[in-house]
């Protein structure tokens, strides 16, 4: 595979908002450790992990997007140390090979109960093209892990190329969306329900189908749930029609009154460049219902028009009629701050924000993007109305260091999880730790 910097990730990549375990604040030194490096050309390993990790009984979960017994793709573990400063031990779970799915690119789904995995490869499936949904069941003994594919897309109106991540309702009904397909070829939110016998197939229910560029937006990306069980998602084109196919948009599917109902969807946010474009990170609440996200471009950087990209905040409307409100609480300039970020944000239990940016930070990485890519805290404000603190915990150099963070954070106790698409000696990704 080679190495296309932020174009090929951004055309590939699906980037999701982490998990986020409660937490004091991270201390203003941090130390960066390389965890696991990928190698390169590796049957009995992966490459280019383009997802966040997935933290489930003291265990890292990932993807990479090559690598594996076929180049199709990954699921790896990793198992911490048994001593503090020893060694993680990494392995892969499953290999992808085309009919079963190729190139994942999101995080995968842990079921705490059974143990299974789910995710969802951007390509491959039984059309050995629009992507899959698949199960993972741990081994009874030894280290073999059973993969099932759960439902294949055929690219028409039940979508095509799934590059987000999957969440769950808590009933056994699984939630995720396309980049593409749909009737209107702009990607869908669909719902795959559990068969009543374990021999049927799962059902696929398209609850949202968008259209290219259209006024609701296009392209949807990681998907939560409020407590009322609405979804929310951003879309990375669509909506205002300054930023030609749309700049992107935030959106609200309210569940049906009745069963088998109809989903309603409601735009809550438009994005107009200047405020940023192509929200693709996936978003988060805070305990007042608040939204959380980044924008990958667009704003009022400092190299050019409508860059670097943004962290915002879309504040509830006080009463019915009365639209969201948007506050952008960090413009990244694409210098040593970093810019363009596209994995989401995490909160820590102080209110501090964190994410990456794949541009800005150190140089080495060269003039196309402007640097390798930077993990930042954004600082709430002392006062009501103040402003957002950003500090740079991390700035990668490329090389072992790592480059390009695509993805976002993973929280767990005190500790900053990551990964990089490239760098690393093999140029194939790392898995980082950043510690206070």
């Amino acid at each position: 595979m080679t190495k296309q910097k932020s174009a090929i990730a951004r055309l590939r990549a699906a980037f999701v908002a982490s998990l986020v375990f409660a937490s004091a604040g991270l201390a203003s030194a941090q130390t960066e450790t390389v965890i696991h490096a990928f190698p390169s050309e590796s049957k009995t390993d992966g490459a280019y992990p383009f997802s966040s990790l997935t933290y489930s009984g003291g265990v890292l979960y990932g993807t990479t997007n090559d690598g594996g017994q076929h180049n199709a793709g990954a699921v790896y573990r990793l198992l911490p140390p048994s001593t503090e400063g020893g060694t993680w031990k990494e392995g892969l779970i499953s290999s992808f090979g085309h009919t079963n799915g190729q190139w994942p690119q999101a995080a995968v789904l842990r079921d705490a109960n059974t143990g299974n995995i789910y995710g969802t490869t951007a390509g491959g499936g039984a059309s050995n093209y629009w992507g899959a949904v698949y199960e993972l069941t741990p081994p009874v003994s030894g280290n073999h892990w059973t993969e099932t594919v759960i439902y294949s897309f055929t690219g028409q109106s039940d979508g095509g190329f799934p590059r987000s991540s999957l969440i769950s309702d808590g009933k056994g009904n699984l939630y995720g969306s396309t980049d593409q397909g749909g009737k209107g070829g702009g990607g869908v939110v669909y719902e795959l329900s559990p068969p009543a016998q374990s021999s049927d197939p799962w059902t696929e229910t398209v609850i949202h189908g968008f259209t290219f560029g259209g006024a609701d937006g296009s392209g949807p990306s990681n998907l939560i749930f409020d407590s009322l069980g609405a979804l929310y998602g951003a879309t990375q084109s669509g909506g205002d029609a300054t930023c030609n196919a749309g700049c992107g948009t935030v959106f609200k599917l309210t569940p049906p009154a009745k069963q088998g109902g109809a989903w309603t969807e409601s735009v809550l946010y438009s994005f107009h460049a200047t405020d940023g474009l192509s929200p693709e990170g996936g978003l988060i609440f805070d305990g007042s219902g608040a939204l959380y996200g980044t924008a990958n471009d667009g704003g009022q950087g400092q190299t050019r028009n409508y860059c670097c990209g943004t962290v915002f905040q879309l504040t509830p409307p006080a009463g019915d009629g009365v639209p969201w409100t948007l506050t952008t609480l960090y413009a990244f300039s694409g210098g040593s701050d970093g810019g363009y970020p596209t994995g989401g944000v995490i909160f820590d239990s102080t209110g501090t924000l964190y994410g990456t940016t794949t541009g800005g930070g150190s140089l080495p990485c060269g003039p196309e993007h402007n640097g390798c890519g930077v993990v930042f805290a954004l600082n709430p404000p002392s006062t009501q109305g103040g402003a957002w603190t950003e500090q740079v915990l991390h700035a990668f150099v490329g090389g072992d260091d790592g480059e390009d963070p695509l993805a976002g954070l993973l929280l767990v106790g005190n500790n900053l999880y990551g990964t990089t698409g490239y760098g690393g000696p093999a140029d194939t990704g790392i898995v980082f730790e950043i510690t206070p």
